[in-house]
């Protein structure tokens, strides 16, 4: 389908135009279309940069800059680029060459970012240079939302002089100039992006996806907040460690799925071939008496999938070290729980329980546990523990009845979490209890319930201190929290005991 102002809106047209100013060119419209989405995403939070300088910087976290010529387009209306606009389309188009070979857009083109995470990076990007062209005047009239049809982006390019003639290029032709002003800001910015955390949030796929503007601002503050950084290389330390994780397959003797081998029992259509060779009154002696092979199909064990129910305590007591290790270590639990197929739950606590995100494997309607959410949240700082832990029993029978199903609770919360033995006791009725305790350097775990928790995980001050011992001990909480044994098969509740032993009980 043919582009042009006649088929187009006004503003779509005169936003397409403007990539007659790009200097990144691409011939798939699927790449068009991109950037289309990521100008579409920005505008929802209130920043109409120009189309041309989205879709530049956005195709560098993309596509090789060897493979394309980085240069002023052909179809650049030389007249109106004369003298100082041209020395500064230039100099633009030599920014984007030395911004291609930075370790942060070669590390953005190996991961494969989604759209929504390029979007927040060229939101802390060109944010400020955009907010700096503009002052005080940013608000100026409701920026045009780009068609997401790959076919207004095809052939795009010979009707770019058409687009670009047909409106008022001021802004674009400003916005360039001042670019090429602040090429240094521009280079800065780019290079500050942290690429531990990048690589996280990689690695976490659609669970660091920003599907709307509130979602784009907390994952812009993951980039910003010392905390957040704190969490994220504690992550990178577990994480690694638990990627490879994946559901134990069995075999089946339908058609699904490749071969996995030679069984004793099939159907004729997966009877192996070999077998036909057998003199005929021998085939139908081994056929009668099950001795023939047939090819084996591969399948997953049908098996129920657990409500993993994670709880982090976000009080004033858990900041520091044991902040980081409470995330660091949810973050990974999620992460492992959901690449072996389970269902996982997760909310924060203080003085109220705050809302839970849900999250299934292979399931988008479920809403997700948002990374950006887990690095960055902070609560008010109070502690109730009483109402709190009597809330989340009531949800927890909620969640039984509907889902039928027995959840395991992980509380990972400190040494001072006092909470009402009558509760714990409800709570004991209705799921199975894993609690992590984080102590203070000189405290002792001493609470009255922790012989009703059917497991009691705790993480000393020596651990929290030393970076590879608190890797170390937060790997053994994981594997023990997911090894096979404790999943498939919820042991009976053990007896009260008169006294706690030292360390950890199981």
């Amino acid at each position: 389908m043919p582009v042009g102002p006649h088929l187009l809106g006004t503003d779509v047209a005169r936003e397409l135009g403007s990539l007659a100013l790009s200097v990144v060119p691409t011939e798939n419209p699927m790449l068009g279309l991109r950037a289309a989405q990521w100008r579409n995403a920005l505008v929802r939070v209130g920043l109409s940069v120009p189309l041309w300088a989205v879709h530049d910087l956005g195709m560098l976290a993309c596509v090789d800059p060897e493979s394309v010529p980085i240069g002023p387009r052909a179809s650049v209306p030389r007249t109106q680029l004369a003298g100082p606009l041209g020395d500064a389309l230039r100099a633009y188009a030599e920014t984007l060459r030395e911004l291609g070979e930075s370790e942060v857009t070669e590390k953005a083109r190996q991961w494969r970012l989604s759209d929504d995470l390029i979007a927040v990076l060229l939101l802390r990007v060109l944010g400020p240079l955009w907010e700096r062209f503009r002052g005080a005047h940013l608000a100026t009239g409701n920026p045009a939302i780009l068609p997401l049809d790959p076919e207004v982006y095809r052939d795009l390019d010979p009707q770019l002089p058409e687009l670009f003639a047909s409106a008022d290029r001021s802004d674009d032709l400003g916005f360039l100039q001042h670019v090429a002003r602040e090429r240094l800001r521009l280079v800065t910015a780019v290079e500050q992006i942290d690429l531990d955390t990048l690589r996280l949030l990689g690695m976490f796929g659609a669970e660091a996806n920003a599907a709307g503007a509130l979602q784009m601002l907390d994952l812009l503050n993951v980039f910003e907040s010392p905390e957040a950084n704190d969490v994220v290389n504690f992550s990178l330390d577990l994480l690694p460690s638990v990627l490879e994780t994946k559901r134990a397959s069995g075999q089946q003797t339908f058609s699904v799925d490749g071969y996995s081998g030679v069984e004793r029992r099939g159907t004729l259509d997966s009877l192996v071939l070999s077998e036909l060779a057998f003199d005929p009154d021998l085939f139908d002696r081994r056929f009668a008496e099950n001795e023939v092979f047939y090819y084996a199909r591969e399948k997953q064990h049908e098996e129920d999938r657990r409500l993993h129910y994670i709880c982090v305590d976000a009080s004033a007591s858990m900041r520091g070290q044991r902040s980081v290790f409470a995330r660091g270590l949810a973050l990974t639990l999620i992460k492992k729980l959901l690449l072996q197929g389970e269902d996982v739950y997760f909310r924060f606590f203080d003085s109220r329980l705050y809302d839970v995100h849900h999250a299934r494997r292979g399931r988008s309607d479920t809403g997700g546990i948002s990374v950006p959410y887990v690095l960055c949240f902070k609560g008010e700082r109070g502690r109730n523990y009483a109402k709190v832990f009597g809330m989340l029993a009531n949800d927890l029978q909620r969640l039984q009845r509907r889902e039928r199903r027995q959840p395991i609770v992980y509380l990972l919360t400190h040494a001072q979490c006092h909470v009402p033995l009558d509760t714990v006791e409800r709570l004991r009725n209705i799921a199975r209890l894993y609690g992590v305790f984080m102590l203070p350097s000189t405290g002792e775990l001493d609470l009255e319930y922790l012989h009703r928790l059917h497991t009691v995980q705790v993480v000393d001050a020596a651990a929290l201190a030393q970076r590879d011992a608190r890797a170390a001990r937060a790997l053994e909480i994981v594997d023990d929290a997911t090894k096979d044994e404790r999943r498939s098969h919820v042991a009976p509740a053990p007896e009260p005991r008169a006294s706690i032993p030292p360390g950890e009980l199981r």
